[in-house]
């Protein structure tokens, strides 16, 4: 395998049906392009963490995706870690068990061309869960593993701006588990191969950068607009990786057709805090 397309923050939902189109959009092109494997990283859902319905309802949608898919969950799939964007949708076991339930695992490596791709739960890092102390065992034993360069993948970024920036945010990872997980990618660094590039999705913007020889790749949304952080273009799109060579190349597709969605318009301006709290807006019965 050498071609993998990336879709991340989906955000689909059997009664809010807002990003149904940019899905079907985004699925046939995925289709017609045959990749060797589609990973989809993360926010499939827009109520996941407590809605069987919306869980299951995404694992069939992803049903539809010809190449082999692997799946990693966001915030809005399982729960965000603490403090998170949401006091009520703190990620718990409970919520993990509907994810396994749905899509059998939150995590994966496979070779993938001359890489090795490493997918994590970024919701375990600081949630002070069993399965955080899983996760980080497992990591280990994948980053000392193999001599090929490797690619981290995960739902949230590392940071925004630097590593060092202090204060907890639901942006991006918190200080304390984000200061553990880089010294250990540096560590592993400085063996061959090493991790060499970060891709994740959550900021729904497309941002491209080294930082202390690791090249950090934020993926746009399928779903809407993000804020726009410095250095990064807010962007509705999917995302191709070449892994054919030493070197990563990445191609981002503005697909035609895709609606570019503002999600303040959306929430009437304020009028509904989340998604969720928006009347029932069901995708087309016929087409699910």
């Amino acid at each position: 395998m050498a071609r993998v397309h990336l879709l991340s923050d989906l955000h689909l939902s059997p009664t809010h049906g807002f990003f149904w189109e940019n899905w079907k959009i985004a699925r046939e092109a995925t289709n017609a392009a045959a990749p060797d494997l589609v990973i989809v990283n993360g926010d499939l859902c827009i109520n996941g963490p407590d809605s069987d319905d919306e869980m299951a309802f995404a694992a069939r949608a992803l049903q539809r995706l010809r190449a082999p898919v692997l799946v990693l969950p966001g915030n809005h799939d399982v729960g965000d870690e603490p403090p998170g964007q949401d006091a009520e949708q703190i990620v718990d076991a409970a919520r993990l068990a509907r994810w396994d339930a749905a899509f059998g695992a939150d995590r994966f490596a496979v070779d993938s061309g001359a890489w090795r791709l490493v997918g994590l739960n970024a919701l375990l890092f600081g949630s002070g869960l069993a399965r955080e102390a899983e996760q980080d065992a497992w990591l280990d034993a994948e980053l000392a593993a193999t001599d090929r360069p490797m690619a981290l993948i995960l739902h949230k970024p590392l940071f925004l701006g630097s590593p060092d920036e202090e204060g907890a945010t639901a942006s991006c990872m918190t200080p304390v588990p984000r200061a553990r997980l880089l010294a250990r990618l540096r560590a592993a660094g400085r063996q061959q191969g090493g991790v060499r590039l970060v891709v994740s999705g959550h900021l729904h913007s497309h941002r491209d950068f080294v930082h202390d020889g690791i090249r950090y790749l934020w993926i746009p949304a399928l779903a809407f607009l993000g804020k726009g952080y410095p250095g990064s273009t807010p962007l509705v799109a999917s995302t191709v990786l070449d892994l054919s060579g030493a070197e990563a190349r990445v191609e981002v597709q503005r697909l035609p057709g895709l609606v570019q969605h503002d999600l303040a318009a959306l929430k009437q301006h304020g009028r509904y805090r989340f998604l969720r709290d928006i009347p029932d807006c069901p995708p087309p019965a016929d087409e699910v």
